[in-house]
């Protein structure tokens, strides 16, 4: 019992070394997050929820950078419906024109889904124009068209790409041509504060790839290191450990020390036998 006490500062302390970051993840947002956090140093925690879930935790000294990071990569990423699940309601009597709605949402969501699985693509968008064909005007523009917007890590160059993308999201639309496809690239170098030790310049955006770190200088001054942490928690354990340690000890002490047998009070001391000395004459 009595270790199990000392023990109980250390093991509290451990428990809340640790921040969460995201919950309620499907499983596949939560293996990119930890693999995005890797790529960059740092450990990420998944933990299963009993409804299938996964919550992500992080080191404390970790816990602003890896919310910037997953800020900076875009995660965890939105889910995209489908045509399947979007037309999937029975019983439920449905105009034409709110079935050409569903249409138009579903395929715009799917092509941006295929987008985003693309090497490097952070977010990608696309907006789907099906004009409405109008009998009475002959000379209306009827073609479909399509605007699409991504944004991409800048160590990955998709200019080259730029024709295969438009044919990629024409092939999705009927009567849609790469020449209606309005396609917007953006690279993104997201800048995020590394903690670093700024005399050695020993920095954890050592590899960052296309993220940015700032230096010390531009963060505002001293950011102590991930080292100067972990001897701060290290010293913590220390104390907790020699306190516990010395209550340990001194309680021994006072709980297995001898008891001393009280002393005889004065004038309790027996006569001897016979008559006192100098009796009557």
């Amino acid at each position: 019992m009595r270790r199990a006490l000392i023990l109980l500062p250390l093991l509290l302390l451990l428990a809340g070394c640790r921040t969460s970051l995201f919950e309620g993840l499907d499983e596949d947002q939560a293996n990119r997050i930890v693999a995005a956090l890797s790529h960059h140093g740092i450990n990420g925690f998944k933990e299963r929820n009993p409804d299938r879930t996964w919550n992500i935790t992080v080191d404390d000294a970790d816990a602003v950078v890896a919310t910037e990071l997953a800020s900076a990569y875009a995660l965890p990423r939105g889910g995209h419906a489908n045509l399947g699940d979007l037309f999937s309601r029975q019983g439920l009597i449905s105009s034409p024109e709110e079935d050409r709605v569903r249409y138009v949402y579903g395929l715009s969501q799917e092509l941006s889904e295929t987008l985003e699985r693309m090497d490097g693509v952070l977010l990608a968008r696309v907006h789907i124009v099906l004009p409405e064909k109008d009998p009475m005007d002959s000379a209306q523009d009827t073609l479909p068209s399509a605007s699409v917007m991504m944004r991409y890590r800048s160590d990955y160059n998709l200019e080259p790409m730029r024709e295969r993308i438009r044919a990629l999201v024409a092939g999705g639309v009927e009567g849609l041509t790469p020449a209606r496809v309005s396609l917007t690239l953006v690279a993104v170098t997201p800048v995020l504060t590394f903690p670093g030790d700024c005399a050695s310049g020993d920095d954890v955006a050592s590899a960052a790839g296309a993220v940015a770190a700032t230096s010390c200088a531009e963060a505002g001054g001293y950011t102590p290191s991930r080292a100067t942490a972990m001897l701060g928690v290290l010293a913590l354990l220390v104390l907790l450990m020699t306190g516990s340690i010395w209550l340990w000890r001194s309680g021994r002490r006072t709980w297995f020390k001898p008891k001393k047998r009280d002393a005889a009070p004065a004038g309790s001391t027996h006569p001897k036998s016979g008559s006192p000395a100098g009796g009557d004459a």
